[in-house]
């Protein structure tokens, strides 16, 4: 009876071991998931932060354009950066299967309907794989892909 109780103390020490084991590794799951979706957020709002004052610069002034170079990846996952005229002009980062986007107002730009406008924006997007992007403008203001 002695040998069978310490094969039995054994076997339990080990069940105990796997669940450890198995608590620690959810938790790094867990949390990995977690600080990658903070990650993915900060880089998409550093990308609309460039990106937006590159559109008001080149919104105060006539005929101008502005050379980008932008990440081709944010957190392993290509995006769209894409600019519209909704609301005055907004400017939209988002992924492109469309899990996670980032929007943001563009002030500072006088919106008008007409192309005779000096700041008009014309939607347009371009996606991250691009890695060069180019802001013009000349009647309106774009994104264009280099």
């Amino acid at each position: 009876m002695k040998g069978q109780y310490r094969i039995i103390s054994e076997i339990i020490l080990f069940g105990v071991g796997i669940l450890i084991t198995s608590y620690v590794i959810i938790n790094f799951n867990n949390l990995q998931s977690a600080v990658k979706e903070i990650t993915l957020d900060d880089q998409m709002n550093s990308v609309a932060d460039v990106v937006s004052a590159a559109v008001i610069k080149v919104a105060s002034a006539d005929n101008a354009s502005i050379r980008l170079v932008i990440p081709d990846k944010i957190s392993d996952s290509i995006y769209r950066i894409a600019i519209r005229d909704a609301d005055g002009g907004k400017l939209v980062i988002s992924k492109l299967d469309g899990t996670a986007s980032v929007e943001r107002k563009l002030f500072n730009i006088n919106y008008d309907n007409t192309i005779s406008s000096n700041n008009v924006i014309n939607n347009s997007e371009v996606v991250s794989s691009a890695q060069f992007i180019e802001i013009v403008k000349n009647e309106k203001i774009t994104i264009l892909r280099r």
